[in-house]
């Protein structure tokens, strides 16, 4: 049987136990091989491989020696390297909280994993004989299936039908979440898991909060997926979670993910171009995404009484991917907690062709002075004018506006006649042909990458 030390930086953790059945239920411990960090967790559970890890934390799947088949449980290690003691203290604060709302939700609600135990152990630290460790761990009920984010992967985006469906099992556990007074503050795909059978379960409550906590000391969530009152640390509410859901939809409708849907220049969602989608369901989707904390819905019951109201016709399109097969066990990471940076702006593809243009044609003006009255050779002018405009291009795209740089062409445009009488239609007619060509160029190389994909 193989088990799986748990200890950060052990050389080797896979260990090769020959033992049955009967003495493994009987031992009273076993050591890692290689850094002697005890194997069997509580005196019940056997880490067996890595799920996978997070910020301050890693997950094993485990079996219970005790429990009549040594069933599957998850077990979640609290290991912070590279934290200072405040962060610790913060991270550790979250782990114990986890431990607090699965035991207040998760045993008495079947779409949420049940707390199995919650334990410290005290271990001499990797190297060090003398000096000992605590560590804290966290066992759960194992869902044997595949999270949503894997599911997208493998199947393709959802259909209209789908997404419904995955509404209509997600938002009665939210909303039992949020009559205990919880907001999970997480909510994204690889966070919503689907068993292989079919049921829906929600995971990794290590983000939540408290509705009635006045605690800001952390922000938790992930970018793209959390509300902008998150970012700041401020107030959630249970329409921060419809948010977070809201996104998730968007992502698994579209496949693509959430910094590619949303226009930070324009402060707007855009994503109803791209999928067919009724217009009943359009519009619930994006009230669920709106910005502003009072423009969403404000409970998931109100949600559902949305989607109860819809046109039949809109209810009836099943998924047309089938429900998978048996799968390899799969977990998520553990939250990480970092500060969420707002969206950086991205200018739109016509701002961006608007600003190429007329950057190419503002720079044919000062080309076409070289050629006419310093008589420089065409190809020389050409070739620093291209250098010329990609350094600009290069440090300026994030900030030059398109009404910003027409009106640089047009003075520079008015001085330079003024300078060089008689020159007027060459210069316009020179740089306008400069910028409609380097436009030329750049849409047909477009075309071409998009061709090739």
């Amino acid at each position: 049987m193989d088990l799986y030390c748990t200890r950060p930086g052990c050389p080797s953790p896979l260990n090769r136990v020959d033992i049955d059945e009967e003495q493994l239920r009987s031992i009273s411990q076993i050591h890692c091989r290689a850094c002697q960090m005890p194997l069997i967790l509580a005196g019940a559970y056997l880490p067996i491989k890595p799920l996978g890890q997070g910020g301050f934390g890693a997950t094993f799947l485990a079996v219970d020696r005790y429990l009549p088949n040594m069933e599957h449980c998850v077990v979640k290690h609290f290991r912070p390297e590279g934290m200072n003691e405040e962060e610790i203290v913060m991270a550790r604060r979250l782990f114990t909280r986890e431990a607090t709302v699965l035991q207040k939700v998760g045993n008495d609600h079947d779409a949420i994993p049940d707390l199995y135990a919650y334990f410290p152990m005290e271990v001499t630290k990797l190297g060090q004989s003398h000096q000992t460790q605590e560590h804290f761990y966290l066992v759960q009920e194992y869902i044997d299936g595949e999270d949503l984010e894997h599911e997208l992967q493998r199947l393709g985006a959802y259909d209209e039908g789908k997404v419904i469906e995955l509404l209509k099992s997600l938002l009665p556990i939210l909303e039992f979440v949020h009559g205990r007074n919880i907001i999970h503050r997480d909510i994204k795909p690889a966070n919503i898991m689907r068993h292989r059978q079919g049921k829906i379960y929600l995971l990794d409550f290590g983000a939540v909060r408290d509705l009635f906590s006045t605690s800001k000391w952390t922000t938790v969530g992930t970018t793209g997926y959390a509300a902008p009152e998150q970012y700041h640390g401020g107030d959630v509410y249970p329409s921060t979670d419809l948010y977070g859901l809201g996104v998730t939809c968007l992502r698994l409708l579209t496949g693509l993910p959430p910094e590619d849907l949303y226009d930070a220049y324009q402060g707007v969602w855009k994503w109803q171009d791209r999928v067919r989608l009724s217009r009943e369901t359009s519009q619930i989707l994006d009230r669920m995404v709106r910005l502003v904390v009072q423009e969403r819905f404000k409970s998931a019951n109100d949600v559902l009484a949305e989607l109860h109201g819809l046109p039949r016709r809109v209810q009836l399109p099943p998924s047309s991917k089938p429900l998978r097969p048996a799968l390899a066990p799969q977990a998520t990471p553990m939250p990480v907690v970092t500060p969420l940076p707002l969206p950086l702006a991205q200018p739109t593809p016509g701002v961006l062709l608007g600003q190429i243009f007329l950057i190419a044609a503002e720079v044919g003006l000062w080309v076409m002075v070289a050629v006419v009255k310093l008589a420089a050779p065409v190809g020389v002018s050409l070739l620093l004018g291209a250098l010329l405009g990609g350094w600009v291009w290069f440090w300026g795209r994030t900030w030059l506006r398109v009404p910003w740089l027409a009106g640089l062409w047009l003075a520079s445009f008015i001085l330079l006649v003024g300078l060089l009488p008689g020159a007027g239609l060459r210069l316009g007619l020179g740089s306008l042909t400069l910028g409609l060509i380097t436009l030329g160029i750049v849409t047909l190389g477009q075309w071409l990458r998009q061709s090739l994909r």
